[in-house]
């Protein structure tokens, strides 16, 4: 057979994927529901009139969302086909295309976009995906050069943490659901976090950005004057809670929910090795462009502040500043205090924050916090007669103040990382078809053309297989259903993998394709290196395996008869979504054990 070359790529060390996190039972309470389904009653009337609805998308689309959560967490038929949900959509849907040119300078564009792209992620990421992969794309071209999102007719170097911080909870999920982000897009936005950081541990509204990692006040904005809002929990929440999410998906600190009792499977390749230290979380950055030292400080530092200012209430926390009209000077005011600024925002950012917060400390999340009950109390003695929820303090009205409030309730976050976790068990995906253009997604199953088959002696025949002659392989199914007997199948998928480097080129096919199946995300390793065949044939099925594996469907755009080059690229960008998937993973040069070279 031909040899190919030495392939460097990383092995897995930990056998098993990310458990599920189940649905808190707190969460589902009936006193928690019943505030829920008031609020959803509110959202679900005639909103006409209310800020934020109708003439953009953000409002619309943020109802929806909402409404499609509210199924979501408490298993209902008909999140998707609700009447505000598919309105949500339609709304998303021209939003994209209202975004995507170039000259739409609207002051939300980025708002809009990022939530745009929340929505389709969160509620049908496999039928919009090239809507998701064009609104990543203008989320990623808005990057100011300081690393953060603001309007788009701004100044250059001013950022909008708030904007900023629905588009690094879009991009999370979206490299979550398989999207490539840029690793440099995010160390930028991290630094811009910890730029803006006040000395006390909470962020402005648009960030003083001394360009430089020396916190300074947040007092005002240097060179604008006026209040830059800082001390307000929703400000601190924006920048806190994004900057976890970043640690998280950068690698600096934990971001997978704490497992349960370790289970090693019986049918590891032999090309894995368990970590005698997999106890934990060991960092394993992406990057050396933050300075992971002063992240961990930062991350410590908003920690103190929230303990000591956060708090479910109609007051802001904060003594007001005013500005002296004559002196020209500022000064605090010693007896007066502001109504928050927009409380149930800062509710919903707050519950984002504990939740990345309790990955990065590795705590259980299914006990029921104090903050939560905390807040339980506040949303149930602020609750009008209609469902509605609100506090009488500066906001987005009544309708967003409901969304914002409810999502907190639901532990909305929380549950988006429980479907994260259970939509990467890539292992139950499915066949994996021959023409991936035509097959799609479809609740974690692929749908395409009808596959079937069973192992017989087929393992034999190929094994035996005459490398001339590919036309017996019409013969052959496509899926090879092997023993469910344990012992039997180790051995059977033994037999496949050794095939992948030793067999004829049309037995390599059918073997990639069944060990894929088979081992699912733990197959990957054996991926890269087929990728490598020489058979053309060969390489397509390793690269269509990877992109049902990863969920990627346009994976990285490998050709079906790629140069050694364009080989060597794809094969890279494998390699680095590998290691986002499974930080823990360590890297060997060398290749697959038992291979020829």
């Amino acid at each position: 057979m031909n040899v190919r070359p030495t392939v460097v790529f990383g092995l897995l060390l930990l056998t098993l994927s990310t458990p599920a996190v189940k649905a808190q039972e707190f969460v589902k309470s009936p006193r928690v529901r019943a505030i829920v389904e008031k609020g959803i009653g509110f959202l679900e009337s005639d909103l006409t009139g209310q800020p934020q609805m109708g003439k953009e998308a953000y409002g619309d689309v943020l109802v929806g969302y909402t409404i499609y959560k509210y199924h979501d967490v408490f298993n209902l038929p008909g999140g998707k086909t609700h009447p505000k949900v598919k309105a949500a959509r339609e709304k998303a849907l021209a939003a994209v295309q209202t975004v995507a040119n170039d000259q739409y300078t609207g002051e939300k564009k980025y708002y809009v976009a990022a939530v745009a792209a929340l929505f389709f992620l969160d509620t049908d990421p496999d039928a919009y995906r090239t809507e998701i992969a064009k609104l990543i794309a203008i989320l990623v071209k808005g990057q100011k050069k300081n690393g953060a999102w603001g309007y788009p007719n701004s100044d250059p170097k001013e950022g909008d943490n708030s904007v900023t911080q629905f588009v690094v909870l879009a991009l999370w999920m979206a490299q979550n659901r398989g999207f490539e982000v840029d690793i440099d897009t995010l160390a930028a936005v991290t630094n811009w976090f910890l730029r803006t950081q006040a000395p006390d541990g909470a962020w402005g509204y648009h960030g003083n950005d001394p360009e430089s990692f020396k916190r300074i006040s947040q007092e005002v904005k240097s060179g604008a004057g006026g209040d830059n809002n800082w001390g307000h929990q929703s400000d601190a929440a924006c920048g806190a809670s994004s900057l976890y999410i970043l640690a998280g998906t950068l690698g600096f600190v934990n971001q997978k929910p704490k497992a349960g009792p370790k289970k090693v499977k019986t049918s590891t390749s032999t090309a894995i090795k368990l970590k005698e230290e997999d106890e934990g979380f060991t960092p394993n950055p992406l990057t050396d462009k933050v300075d992971r030292g002063y992240l961990i400080e930062s991350l410590k530092l908003t920690d103190k502040w929230f303990a000591g200012h956060f708090r479910f209430d109609r007051k802001s926390g904060r003594k007001a500043f005013y500005q002296n009209i004559f002196k020209g000077q500022w000064a605090r005011n010693l007896t007066a205090e502001e109504p928050a600024r927009w409380p149930f925002y800062s509710f919903y950012i707050f519950e984002r924050y504990q939740t990345f917060r309790a990955l990065a400390e590795q705590k259980s999340l299914m006990s029921e916090p104090d903050w939560y009950s905390r807040g339980l109390s506040f949303m149930q003695s602020v609750q009008r007669d209609d469902g509605s929820l609100t506090a009488g303090t500066p906001s987005g009205g009544e309708a967003m103040d409901t969304c914002f409030g409810l999502l907190f309730l639901m532990r909305s976050t929380l549950k988006s990382v429980s479907n994260l976790a259970r939509d990467t068990q890539f292992i139950s995906l499915g066949e994996l078809p021959e023409d991936a253009a035509n097959a799609r997604i479809v609740d974690g199953k692929i749908v395409t053309s009808e596959l079937g088959g069973d192992i017989g002696n087929l393992l034999d025949q190929l094994e035996g297989l005459d490398p001339e002659k590919f036309e017996n392989m019409k013969k052959f199914p496509k899926v090879l259903e092997l023993s469910e007997d344990e012992e039997e199948r180790r051995a059977q998928i033994a037999r496949v993998k050794s095939m992948i480097s030793e067999g004829a080129p049309a037995a390599r096919r059918v073997a990639i394709r069944a060990y894929a199946r088979e081992q699912g995300l733990d197959a990957v390793p054996i991926l890269l290196y087929a990728l490598t065949d020489p058979d053309v044939v060969a390489t397509q099925e390793a690269r269509n395996a990877l992109r049902f594996i990863s969920r990627r469907l346009n994976g990285f755009g490998l050709p079906d008869n790629p140069t050694p080059e364009e080989k060597a690229e794809a094969i890279a960008k494998w390699r680095n979504w590998y290691l986002q998937v499974r930080p823990e993973a360590e890297l060997e040069e060398d290749g697959v054990p038992g291979v020829s070279q």
